[in-house]
């Protein structure tokens, strides 16, 4: 629900402020990025060698942690990702 609030109260403040376009790059910006770091802690972009090696080494406490981070990055870029592309929608 967070996420959602930040969101939309940031797009909407720099596209009053700057532009609109520029609002639809940083919130893009923010929600890509927040996303690729939720794949990244999630594993995605790794080989099933790789990921079944890091589940070998990694401990319970590594692993909760990791997939908290994950779900918080997913769930903070999401809305992101989102105002973004409804911006666009409505810009253009």
């Amino acid at each position: 629900m967070t996420g959602i609030i930040v969101s939309v109260v940031l797009s909407l403040f720099i596209g009053f402020l700057w532009e609109w376009q520029q609002a639809i790059n940083i919130t893009g910006g923010v929600g890509v990025i927040m996303l690729l770091l939720a794949g990244v802690l999630n594993g995605t972009f790794v080989s099933g060698v790789q990921m079944r090696a890091n589940r070998e080494i990694e401990t319970a406490e590594d692993k909760e942690s990791r997939n908290k981070f994950s779900s918080m990055f997913f769930l903070w870029g999401f809305p992101f990702f989102l105002t973004a592309i409804a911006l666009f929608m409505i810009v253009n």
